[in-house]
């Protein structure tokens, strides 16, 4: 199994890049790749710019049709490293490889961990000497002791489905702690989010800064039981951070042939419900991206507003909550800019104590 493509991509001040593509393998040197050696498929491409910037993109819209290709790339003179990954199956053969002390991993979103990041996995040393079970979300890891915020490694079910993924974990937040991060936006973050379906799909981001966690990976993760969602708002007024939330006692996503249609529950919450507005009543939608238009609008509303969700129609009247846009973050009544939102899931059967429903 070919495990990964390398691209060499030469730069110059003009902006032309030239494309280099070298098939690596765990135990080979690397060699010229030939373009029948991979599937054609849109796949994802994960380039390092500098030690510590990772971005994802859907790179190619066509098969490379020669061995060496020109685009236009405006950057400084500089040599990139590009790993081109399948993303046809949710096999551990397409997955890719966490390295810790010699041993690996395979997970489904390692592109979005940075190699520094990788030692501060918690439960990866136990997965890796095989001293503790994958558990599905990161309720059950506190369950099983875990008590630690950060980064751990989940499998949802269908375990013959899923691969392994890196998810982030808030086991001190309230509630009871033990909910999963699957977004997370800061206001003027760096991330786009005009991104593909693809993109959307698979997941982009750094997974312990702004991300999307993936919508293949919130099917899988929301229909293995039933969750309850929690936005987290924060915004600063007067000088002072203050911090709100909306939460919806359920949510599950559709899987790729519904457009990952949403199903979202009754609100309670100190945030107001913004999702229930006609603009962006996202219950029962599907979801939409720039290159994949699926909202009931005569324009397309992610090409529109700058990123993917489940929109109803391109609204002209009044901003809404899209915890996608890159600017102007909006949670009516609380906030209209806000400062940060995470999307965070807990299974429905974990209450809260009386105490901790506030807010």
């Amino acid at each position: 199994m070919k495990d990964r493509l390398t691209l060499l991509l030469y730069g110059n001040a003009s902006g032309d890049c030239r494309i280099k593509p070298l098939l690596m393998y765990h135990s080979e040197n690397p060699r010229m790749f030939k373009k029948n050696n991979v599937m054609k498929s849109k796949l994802n491409v994960m380039w390092r710019a500098n030690m510590n910037a990772w971005v994802t993109r859907q790179f190619f819209t066509e098969w490379i049709h020669e061995e060496f290709s020109i685009m236009n790339f405006n950057t400084q003179f500089i040599t990139f490293t590009v790993i081109l990954l399948s993303a046809q199956s949710f096999t551990l053969d397409a997955a890719s490889t966490l390295i810790y002390k010699n041993l690996k991993l395979k997970v489904a979103n390692a592109e979005m961990v940075h190699t520094s990041q990788v030692r501060s996995i918690i439960n990866l040393r136990d997965l890796l000497l095989k001293k503790a079970k994958y558990s599905r979300d990161c309720n059950e890891l506190l369950q099983r002791g875990f008590t630690d915020d950060g980064l751990y490694v989940i499998q949802p079910e269908p375990l013959d489905k899923t691969p392994p993924i890196v998810i982030n974990c808030n086991m001190s937040y309230d509630c009871n702690g033990g909910w999963t991060v699957l977004h997370r936006n800061t206001r003027q973050s760096e991330m786009t989010w005009n991104e593909t379906w693809t993109a959307y799909k698979y997941g982009f981001g750094n997974i312990q800064g702004d991300h999307y966690i993936g919508n293949q990976y919130m099917y899988y993760l929301t229909s293995q039981k039933w969750y309850k969602a929690r936005v987290v708002i924060d915004e600063e007024k007067n000088g002072w951070t203050q911090q709100s939330y909306a939460e919806y006692d359920i949510f599950r996503l559709g899987d790729e042939s519904t457009h990952y249609r949403m199903q979202l529950g009754a609100y309670r919450g100190g945030a107001g419900d913004a999702l229930a507005t006609f603009e962006n009543m996202v219950d029962n939608l599907p979801f939409s991206s720039r290159d994949n238009d699926t909202d009931g609008d005569a324009a397309n509303c992610a090409s529109k507003y700058g990123g993917g969700w489940w929109f109803n129609t391109c609204s002209e009247n009044s901003p809404f909550a899209m915890l996608t846009q890159k600017e102007n973050i909006h949670w009516n009544p609380f906030c209209q800019n806000c400062r940060h939102v995470v999307l965070l899931v807990k299974p429905v059967s974990m209450y809260c104590r009386s105490e901790e429903m506030t807010q």
